[in-house]
């Protein structure tokens, strides 16, 4: 089964990940390589899409209070125990960062855009 069977924003996210991504690439690795190991990274941990919410948190984004709560779809969630799990906002066409233990203590940190921006660590 392919992820645009488990989530129906996979496919836009496939496209959304195609352009280059505002990330640094560690010294002397392959620009395409790296980009290439953080989109793969996002498909081993594809998820079903729940709708899953988090506090803004500091530093926040322009257009949201600290304290108030976002929303989104779950797109990926990391399984290495660092916490990120990527969302997509369909309403605002947007992806975000949350970051948490578990779905019912997830904080955004201001981290949004591109969706490999959102993955990278």
């Amino acid at each position: 089964m392919d992820n645009t069977e488990i989530n129906p924003y996979w496919t836009k996210l496939e496209l959304a990940m195609k352009a280059e991504p505002p990330v640094i690439v560690p010294k002397g690795l392959d620009d395409e390589e790296y980009f290439e190991s953080l989109r793969t990274s996002i498909r081993e941990n594809a998820t079903p899409p729940i709708r899953v919410f988090a506090t803004v948190k500091e530093p926040g984004f322009p257009n949201r209070a600290l304290g108030s709560t976002v929303d989104g779809y779950l797109l990926a969630r990391s399984s290495n125990g660092v916490g990120y799990w990527l969302v997509y906002e369909p309403d605002e066409d947007e992806y975000y960062c949350f970051w948490g233990p578990d779905e019912s203590n997830l904080g955004a940190y201001g981290v949004s855009g591109n969706p490999i921006f959102c993955w990278w660590d």
